[in-house]
């Protein structure tokens, strides 16, 4: 390959990009691969990986659907059956502890930033799933039923703007969070930004 100097694509990867998302942001990509877990408190969850359409990969996205006296996690359960709506799958297996319905499926979502202590001193951050987004239309499963438009995607990005970087480090116990990075990363090259959503896409 030849290069000539781009300034441009320069300055983009040295203020902000990378392999990872490191800011709160709305985005669209591909879930690469849902995990079903279980936290040392019994809690059970399903860890998403995630690469958005530049490339750029958040792990560890876990929502808990069910708390660990066992009562259902209704903040869990309903982000859980938003990704299903948004991508079109209508039930999730547990084959060798993978949700392999999901894989390479597309969706959207806001991710916030959130910073915290680990337990070596040294600092982390981790990402939370704020909303749940179609990949095609931006809408969430109760926009697209009420029939309105994207508010929620409007929402959540101009709340990022004003603090990209997440609140300072609250002081909490940093054994019962795992860091952002780590563990077996997906090789795959995910897709490119011209590849088209509406074949797998509900609305």
């Amino acid at each position: 390959m030849n290069f000539q100097y781009d300034q441009r694509a320069a300055i983009d990867t040295s203020s902000g990009g990378g392999e990872y998302i490191t800011e709160s942001c709305v985005v669209r990509g591909l879930i690469q691969e849902a995990k079903w877990v279980k936290a040392n408190s019994g809690a059970l969850g399903l860890e998403i990986s995630f690469e958005s359409e530049s490339g750029q990969k958040a792990n560890y996205l876990t929502i808990y659907y069910q708390k660990k006296d066992g009562q259902r996690n209704e903040v869990g359960y309903g982000q859980i059956n938003q990704i299903m709506g948004c991508t079109g799958v209508q039930s999730l297996s547990n084959q060798n502890n993978y949700a392999i319905e999901l894989n390479r499926k597309p969706i959207a979502f806001a991710l916030e930033r959130e910073n915290y202590r680990k337990s070596d001193g040294n600092d982390g951050f981790r990402f939370q799933i704020k909303c749940i987004m179609s990949a095609n239309s931006w809408l969430t499963v109760a926009e697209h039923a009420s029939g309105s438009g994207p508010g929620d995607k409007e929402y959540w990005a101009a709340r990022f703007a004003q603090n990209p970087k997440g609140a300072p480090i609250r002081q909490q116990a940093a054994q019962q969070h795992q860091s952002y990075y780590g563990g077996q990363q997906n090789s795959d090259p995910g897709f490119a930004p011209s590849d088209d959503f509406d074949a797998d896409v509900p609305f």
